[in-house]
This record gives structure tokens, sequence and C-alpha cells, in this order.
């Protein structure tokens, strides 16, 4: 699950962070970074963000809705969308011993999709830019445990059809944060 990471500038007081920034404190993409106060906002309306942007919600229409997008396109969420599913294939084939009884996920959904799963893999390590919508697709069926055909039953090739929605979804038009006049 995502956290929210403070600034090392505001974790350490004694450091100016605009005299002596380090370089995790940079921000890579030229765009301002995010107050505490609209991180831990976002935080707290993470799950419905998501699911307005899944739908189709205009990124820029709030500064909530910008931040949760950029959060969801970067590179990083990328490749913790792809461990996640490649532990979801693994959990999937070798249930762990103490899941032999109950499994999270559902087996046998991840097998029907497993052709669909890997080519939506193969899109999150290209190096072309991701839409937000298919991201916030794919993040709405890792997490949403009480609809997602990914924990629950759902009628035969639900969770392709979903992963192969939401792949395509990631070739729309990229969200980019807008860049002060």
């Amino acid at each position: 699950m995502p956290t929210i990471g403070i600034p090392r500038a505001v974790t350490n007081s004694h450091r100016h962070a605009d005299l002596h920034p380090r370089r995790d404190d940079v921000s890579h993409d030229d765009s301002p970074p995010a107050s505490i106060k609209l991180r831990l906002t976002v935080a707290a309306k993470r799950d419905a963000l998501t699911q307005a942007l899944a739908e189709g919600a205009d990124p820029s229409t709030s500064s909530e809705r910008a931040l949760r997008a950029s959060q969801l396109t970067s590179d990083r969420r990328r490749r913790d969308m792809i461990k996640t599913w490649r532990r979801i294939i693994a959990e999937s084939a070798r249930p762990s011993p103490t899941r032999l009884l109950v499994s999270i996920v559902s087996r046998r959904a991840v097998h029907d999709a497993h052709e669909a799963i890997e080519a939506m893999l193969a899109r999150l390590r290209s190096p072309e830019p991701v839409a937000v919508k298919g991201m916030a697709m794919l993040e709405r069926i890792v997490t949403d445990g009480l609809t997602s055909p990914l924990y629950n039953w759902a009628e035969p090739g639900a969770l392709r059809r979903l992963v192969l929605v939401a792949t395509a979804e990631l070739d729309a038009q990229p969200f980019e944060l807008p860049t002060a006049a």
C-alpha cells in the first residue's frame, strides 16, 4: 500500500532544504512539490480519487485529482504495479502453505487472464508514458477487495476483460501536470 513520504526538509528542521537540497528532495519533473496538507488530503481520499480517475474524471479539474494522477502515473507506481502483479501470479500458481485452504486471489481468474496480464506487464515495462485512466483502473483491480474479479467470484473471463480494457486505456492520452505560466 502506498505511503506518504514527508520531505527531509520537514523532518530535519536543522537543515535548510533550499540551501542544501538532497538528491531525493529535488523534483525530477520541474513541478512544485505538493504541500503536506494536500498530500494528506489525497491520502485520505485516495480510493475515491482513484475511482473517479478510473471512470475518466479530468485530473486537471482539482489539485487533489492532479496529485493522485501524478502518483498513479509515476515510474515508481509502475514498478510497484509490476511487482504486485508478479506476486499475484506467483500466489495463484503456488499459494503459500498458510494459504492452501483459503486463497486471497481468485487463482482460476488469474490463470484465465494470464496472457492479458502478461501483455499489461509488458506495456508497463515499456518506456512509453501511461495514461492515468488505465493506471487508475489497474489500481482499482488490485485494491478493491469488494468488487474486483481478482478477489471475488465473477463470470468467467471478467478479470481478463478488465485487464485488457485497462491495458488499452494505458495508451490513451497520458496525464501531464499543467505548467505554471
